[in-house]
């Protein structure tokens, strides 16, 4: 239900006169402002009730910078998850995957085209594109391609990364669908000789080659963070970490909370190349346009009715209403709770069975 629709489900269960979409955002005047007030106050309760709802659940990726060792946390955030950290290599493919279109990615030679096929894809017939990536100079990385031949004609893809569009200084290969269905993947390294390097895909036949995705980052193995309390970062590498020493710098191992929304790593970052993922909930905003949205789930829209018509009885001196109101509030959050935050707990039997049956005497 939109925050117009809320509204008139709480003023139709009070018997009230309902809003419409011309008249709800300046028209609205005594039980029907008051009304939409609520259905505002009781939202925050319902988000309220638990940290971690699952629709408040949000992803974040935050690149790291060398000698950097504090990053914000996101603004909108709750809670955070600091057991989901890892280190992960940052993606230099701008656009990897093709989700929606083939934006940054240049022509070389044909026309190369998007396709929604799949998740959406390149096309590539009798065509050529190329991608610019940041590199460091000696330094290798890793090259994943997907390619389906979805003509079942046999083309060769030819991959090449270089100092140039086309160039084949640091790598030159070709990648032949042999599976038609499946397609097929490449994986392979390369070293860089430049702080740019581009990636060429290449089909010169007069067949459909798609591309799935393609991606390329730094031959760096991700890797899980330790969470720490801040008095242990300070207890054990705050003197360490504020020495003005390169030997601090490296792959972090730990994760920790500081004092003024920020998070920190230790080891302090010794590269621009890594990227930090983790996982958060976060705030949300009142609604305030006639077809704002919450963000709980429709099922559970009759819990916010409740909450309202609560705040609304109260207001009345109903206490009878305000108690049926409530328990039907509190119903419903226990029902939120059991559907999408209780989970059934996992046993696992280490008892190890010595061939003997339940009640044998043990001989010595």
């Amino acid at each position: 239900m939109d925050y117009l629709t809320l509204t008139n489900q709480v003023l139709a269960e009070l018997n009230e006169v309902q809003l419409t979409s011309s008249n709800f955002v300046s028209g609205a005047v005594g039980i029907q402002q008051t009304t939409k007030d609520v259905v505002n106050k009781a939202l925050r309760d319902v988000y309220s009730s638990e940290l971690e709802w699952p629709w408040l659940h949000s992803d974040k990726t935050q690149a790291t910078f060398a000698g950097q060792k504090e990053y914000a946390l996101p603004t909108d955030y709750r809670s955070v998850d600091y057991d989901s950290f890892y280190i992960v290599p940052t993606e230099l493919v701008t656009n990897s995957t093709f989700d929606s279109n083939i934006t940054n990615w240049t022509t070389s030679s044909g026309t190369p085209a998007y396709t929604a096929t799949g998740n959406g894809r390149l096309r590539l017939n009798a065509a050529a594109a190329y991608a610019t990536l940041s590199t460091v100079k000696n330094k290798e990385y890793r090259l994943q391609v997907r390619l389906i031949d979805s003509s079942s004609s046999g083309s060769s893809l030819k991959i090449q990364v270089g100092t140039s569009p086309a160039g084949t200084q640091n790598l030159s290969t070709t990648l032949t669908i042999a599976d038609f269905g499946d397609g097929s993947i490449l994986d392979i390294k390369f070293t860089a000789t430049a702080s740019t390097s581009y990636l060429t895909l290449d089909n010169d036949d007069s067949n459909n080659l798609d591309v799935d995705f393609v991606k390329v980052s730094e031959n760096i193995a991700p890797k899980k963070l330790t969470y720490i309390t801040y008095d242990d970062y300070r207890r054990r590498f705050l003197s360490t970490a504020q020495t003005n020493n390169s030997d601090q710098y490296g792959v972090p191992d730990y994760v920790y909370k500081s004092q003024d929304g920020k998070f920190g790593l230790y080891r302090i970052p010794n590269s621009d190349g890594y990227s930090i993922n983790y996982e958060y909930w976060k705030t949300h905003d009142d609604l305030s346009a006639t077809t704002d949205t919450p963000d709980i789930p429709a099922r559970f829209h009759d819990v916010v009715i409740a909450r309202a018509k609560y705040y609304i009885y109260q207001l009345r001196s109903d206490p009878q209403f305000t108690q049926f109101a409530s328990a039907d509030y509190l119903a419903g959050i226990k029902r939120m709770r059991i559907e999408l935050i209780n989970s059934p707990a996992e046993m696992l039997d280490t008892r190890i069975n010595f061939g003997r049956t339940r009640g044998a005497a043990i001989s010595g």
